[in-house]
């Protein structure tokens, strides 16, 4: 049983059908924005990154950030500002955030 870990979450996704693939030549793809979270017992603690990846709709191959065509990255900054990071990927750090403050207060009494 996995008690901790790192998960990935999909935002957004945006279709660039121009866009040519070097592998293989073929035109279309997408571009994905994910959302990196850790977690305890799966409830999210804290979110660590949004990351951009694309992905090709006939080889599917997956491109990271740094192997982006101009095309993509500039695709990849706008879903990065339409997307915000979730509430609740902070949820665990709010629960532990309002036991302390129960317990100060309780500990006052």
């Amino acid at each position: 049983m996995i008690l901790f870990g790192r998960k990935d979450k999909l935002l957004a996704t945006r279709e660039i059908p121009e866009e040519l693939c070097e592998s293989c030549g073929e035109r279309g793809g997408i571009v994905s924005i994910f959302q990196i979270y850790y977690h305890v017992v799966k409830i999210p603690f804290f979110p660590l990154a949004r990351r951009a990846a694309s992905q090709c709709y006939s080889c599917r191959k997956v491109k990271v950030k740094k192997d982006f065509s101009n095309q993509q990255r500039m695709v990849s900054k706008l879903l990065k500002k339409e997307t915000k990071t979730p509430l609740w990927t902070m949820i665990g750090s709010g629960l532990i955030l309002i036991y302390l403050v129960l317990n100060y207060l309780i500990k006052l009494i």
